[in-house]
């Protein structure tokens, strides 16, 4: 797609996203990022913490959690201590009861009893442990359920009674991680990515070119400028088509079967562009844009606040906001578009940084990797 990203370290990184919620009350998230710019995440991820009612906590290798913003400058320039995971919700999975469940590995367990200090409470070392980003926790009707990917199928037997739910769904493997394709918000709504949707979502732009310059008296140089873009996203859109068309992991319409045989509403959003990595039974996904992987914190007005990652598509086809209230479109308004209904545009937001671009085209994760979801009642 004529974007340069470097699909070996995406393939071949075995620390991978983790497990989440649906949208719940959130007492904070725990973060262990300690570069100059995933200071720049932290500070962003504060400031919207301290808006909307919840905390950010840091750690390292030290005894210390820190949850004030120039603490954590100062442990981070320092760099006295080491950074012992950078997945902060991968290594270990926080359960409804309040178990952090983790692997008996060093750097696992240490992180595991950080989070169990900020929640008081225990740690659990079972056979059954399932890397964070390939399941959730739902709720229904009251009662804690449990979506988990295909590829852990072979876990099921004992999965019920380990991650305290009284059921457990299987979710189809679209990505290497549920957290990459889908996410659940509140009332048994669950956001799934639609590669179809994107599609359209660009073709409308397209579209929208066109209208603008027949309804306008457009100078010179902005229909220099419009045309410009129009063949930047028709070209866009053709290498889109042919790279979701020929991904063999499985669509939209297989997951929202799924998850309506369950009991639960699927949404499509246009959450996700990526180029394939031809792989074994599942194609590899390496995204340059991926707003499924998310945080979600539910208020105390039971009002939602999106947490996703800034893309830099905007930037790459010079979509300004000027261009963008012209045509009706940029990349982060497929988004808002999407979510109208469930979340107030002003309560979305894009963290943005270099460590973010890497971490979605290097490294296969987002934002939602590396913060630890911590409800606030457990």
């Amino acid at each position: 797609m004529n974007l340069q990203i470097n699909a070996y370290r995406a393939v071949n990184n075995n620390q991978t996203p983790f497990k989440g919620y649906d949208a719940r009350p959130l007492k904070g998230v725990l973060m262990t990022v300690s570069d100059a710019d995933s200071f720049s995440i932290i500070s962003q991820m504060a400031d919207i913490g301290k808006k909307n009612g919840f905390k950010v906590y840091f750690t390292d290798s030290s005894k210390q959690i820190y949850t004030n913003i120039e603490a954590i400058w100062q442990s981070i320039k320092d760099k006295t201590y080491r950074i012992f995971t950078k997945w902060a919700q991968d290594d270990a999975v926080l359960t409804p009861q309040n178990t952090v469940i983790s692997t008996v590995f060093t750097r696992e367990r240490e992180f595991a009893d950080k989070v169990a200090k900020v929640t008081n409470g225990k740690v659990s070392y079972p056979q059954e442990f399932i890397q964070g980003g390939n399941l959730f926790f739902v709720k229904n009707n009251g009662k804690e359920e449990l979506f988990i990917g295909s590829d852990e199928v072979f876990r099921t037997a004992n999965l019920k009674k380990v991650y305290g739910v009284s059921k457990v769904h299987v979710i189809p493997q679209a990505d290497f991680h549920l957290d990459l394709f889908i996410r659940p918000l509140n009332n048994k709504t669950v956001l799934v990515a639609d590669d179809n949707l994107t599609l359209k979502e660009i073709q409308s732009a397209i579209k929208n070119i066109g209208k603008y310059k027949k309804n306008n008296n457009c100078t010179e140089s902005e229909i220099m400028e419009l045309d410009t873009l129009k063949n930047r996203l028709e070209q866009f859109l053709k290498d889109f088509k042919k790279e979701s068309g020929s991904c063999k992991n499985p669509k939209y319409n297989e997951i929202a079967q799924k998850l309506q045989k369950s009991g639960y509403t699927p949404v499509p959003v246009p959450g996700r562009i990526y180029y394939t990595v031809p792989g074994g039974e599942r194609d590899y996904l390496v995204h340059y844009l991926n707003y499924m992987n998310a945080i979600v914190h539910q208020k105390k007005d039971n009002s939602l606040v999106f947490i996703t990652n800034k893309s830099n598509l905007n930037e790459k086809f010079n979509i300004t906001p000027e261009i963008s209230e012209k045509i009706d479109f940029d990349f982060e308004k497929m988004l808002k578009k999407a979510l109208k209904p469930y979340v107030q545009e002003s309560d979305i937001h894009f963290i943005e940084g270099q460590h973010i671009s890497e971490l979605l085209t290097d490294e296969g994760g987002g934002i939602h990797c590396i913060c630890n979801e911590i409800p606030a009642k457990l």
